[in-house]
């Protein structure tokens, strides 16, 4: 195991377990996060790190893209972990958190070459299949205006798919309904730290002050 994930572990536990014992004892006995996030499985992207937030605050469900899956399709980890999030767990929050330079995203385009052909990614190539909607309203849009950033507008409205796909979650209309639940899209600008979130009303993503 490489040396920078014991040392990490050793400063976890002589410093942050031992300042925060008493946090750790009430966790010891279950969780209770009042926010689902769910986001991509990018090494770059650290939900805790961008909002501060504590063990036990946010729970979180990773998958390449950060897709939200249609609720008829076969059921899986994510699917799962969204039905625990809101049906069990009664989280007040649930959010799509997308981000800029998005290897999924950017594979969408992705035209094989010889060099790919050993390369195997054929459960990525199929799980990214959710997401042609999302391309395919990017590719009109910025044929519309050819100004646009492809990559950002394909991320942004990747967010904005997943979103429309919890709508078919029969338990997450019955949430939203009783005003028991909140959804949100945000979007994470890798290279200057800055959240942009989705505007229902506008329709727009607007930077988080």
């Amino acid at each position: 195991m490489n040396s920078i994930h014991l040392d990490g572990y050793h400063k976890f536990r002589d410093k942050y377990f031992k300042d925060n014992q008493n946090l750790f004892d009430e966790l010891s006995r279950g969780q209770k996060p009042h926010t689902m996030i769910i986001t991509c499985s990018d090494s770059r992207v650290a939900p805790t790190k961008i909002l501060s937030a504590r063990p036990g605050e946010l729970f979180i469900a990773r998958n390449i893209g950060n897709i939200v899956p249609p609720y008829e399709t076969t059921q899986g980890a994510t699917q799962s972990a969204i039905e625990y999030a809101v049906n069990a767990l009664k989280v007040d929050h649930l959010v799509i958190l997308g981000h800029s330079s998005c290897g999924a995203c950017a594979h969408l385009y992705h035209e094989k070459t010889e060099e790919d052909e050993n390369v195997e990614l054929s459960h990525v190539e199929d799980w990214l299949t959710f997401s042609y909607p999302a391309k395919n309203e990017s590719m009109l849009e910025c044929f519309a205006d050819s100004s646009k950033n492809r990559a950002e507008v394909t991320e942004k409205n990747n967010i904005r798919l997943s979103i429309q796909r919890l709508m078919t979650y029969p338990y997450i209309i019955e949430a939203l309904e009783n005003k028991t639940l909140e959804l949100h899209g945000w979007w994470y600008n890798i290279g200057t730290g800055e959240l942009e979130a989705y505007d229902y009303g506008t329709k727009k993503f607007e930077k988080v002050k």
